[in-house]
């Protein structure tokens, strides 16, 4: 017997000793249960007291600026546009370009050079293994030149036009030189009957004629103009991604034309100066048609600028793709 009670004993002390654990860790687990409760009470207390602050905080709100009425604001619109080489130019993208400027009414027009093709008689100074254009005479060209001032002129009354001479105008000028043996008095009799200038009658349209061979403005390059914050040139030379070369060459904004492919290219400095220099592309057919045996990459289009009074603007180019301008599907609505 007294070995059993002592089993016995043993097997209640066992036991107690299990339940008395386990009342410890439930007591242990009631009291993280409770610091649990009181942190996340704590927690909420803090979120509410922090959304009532953010509700009683005050923001001053900036204010939307009040848009101009159409009588205070003075900006006007500026368009760049080039190489409609005569002959060559593409109907349907320059009925587009005509009728977007139709809609802006620009207070200024640049032609970025190259009016005229001069083919024909003029086609012995083009350059070697370049297939010369004499399916036309320099007579068609003035004619085909004279009908697209015209039409400019029609749906700008208004504008101040500047055209800038480009390398295939100066054609003119060359031919006159080389004919008379670069005797003065007869290249000038010449040049006077025949240059661009001239049979194009800018005087007497009362267009801004840029000679090529000379300074204008505070340019030291000639053929190069300035208006307001911008300038507009014909180069010499063209390459792949000109516009970054003419960015970094003018550190200025610039507007060029003679690579006919539209081109675009931003720059900056270290105290913060910005500019960028833009290419519109061409207005003449996209064809490269002074040299059939290699590919071409033409694009057409013109380069638009709203002009703030202190001479700074946005500017951008519109693309004239088919036939089709891009511009003209924001107006259109």
């Amino acid at each position: 017997m007294g070995k059993a009670k002592d089993k016995i004993d043993s097997i209640k002390s066992d036991e107690l000793i299990k339940l008395e654990r386990q009342l410890a860790s439930a007591e242990e687990d009631a009291v993280r249960a409770k610091r649990k409760l009181r942190a996340e009470k704590m927690r909420g207390d803090e979120l509410e007291a922090f959304v009532e602050d953010f509700k009683a905080r005050r923001f001053d709100m900036p204010k939307q600026k009040k848009k101009r009425g159409p009588k205070s604001r003075k900006s006007y619109i500026r368009v760049a546009f080039g190489d409609t080489h005569g002959c060559s130019i593409d109907p349907k993208a320059w009925s587009a370009f005509l009728g977007d400027l139709e809609y802006l009414k620009p207070k200024e027009v640049v032609h970025l050079g190259d009016v005229l093709d001069c083919g024909g008689w003029l086609a012995a100074h083009h350059t070697m293994n370049y297939v010369a254009q004499t399916d036309y005479s320099y007579a068609d060209e003035v004619v085909a030149g004279n009908q697209m001032l015209d039409q400019l002129q029609s749906v700008a009354p208004s504008a101040d036009i500047h055209v800038i001479e480009g390398n295939h105008d100066l054609r003119v000028e060359t031919t006159c030189l080389t004919m008379t043996q670069r005797h003065r008095a007869d290249a000038e009799l010449l040049i006077n009957a025949f240059a661009p200038r001239k049979v194009l009658n800018l005087e007497k349209r009362n267009v801004h004629w840029w000679s090529r061979g000379e300074c204008h403005h505070d340019c030291v390059q000639g053929g190069t103009i300035k208006l307001g914050k911008c300038y507009f040139t014909h180069p010499q030379n063209a390459s792949k991604h000109h516009a970054a070369r003419m960015a970094e060459g003018f550190g200025k904004n610039v507007v060029y034309g003679h690579t006919h492919r539209r081109d675009y290219f931003p720059a900056a400095n270290a105290v913060g100066d910005e500019w960028a220099a833009w290419s519109p592309g061409c207005m003449c057919v996209k064809r490269k048609y002074w040299h059939h045996t290699e590919n071409f990459k033409h694009t057409q289009g013109y380069h638009l600028q709203i002009v703030e009074p202190d001479g700074s603007f946005l500017g951008f180019n519109v693309p004239i793709i088919n036939g089709e301008s891009y511009l003209s599907g924001l107006y259109s609505q």
